[in-house]
């Protein structure tokens, strides 16, 4: 589990799904993690390891997928 706030100040609470990791079609080992602000929920598809990312990393994905809907 990991926490990060985004650039709006918008805490995320980010948990890797039980049922990762998952193969993606480049071949590539991602797991995949879901992340919750109590207003949104986005899910992720990342390399393992997610939880070491730096907080601005972690917060631009989370917005990225949250811009495509």
């Amino acid at each position: 589990m990991r926490t990060v706030e985004d650039r709006r100040g918008v805490t995320w609470i980010c948990l890797e799904l039980p049922d990762s990791p998952v193969v993606a079609t480049t071949g590539t080992e991602l797991v995949t993690v879901e992340c919750n602000s109590g207003a949104d929920r986005v899910q992720i598809a990342v390399a393992p390891g997610w939880d070491g990312w730096d907080e601005q990393t972690l917060a631009e994905t989370i917005l990225a997928q949250l811009a495509k809907g």
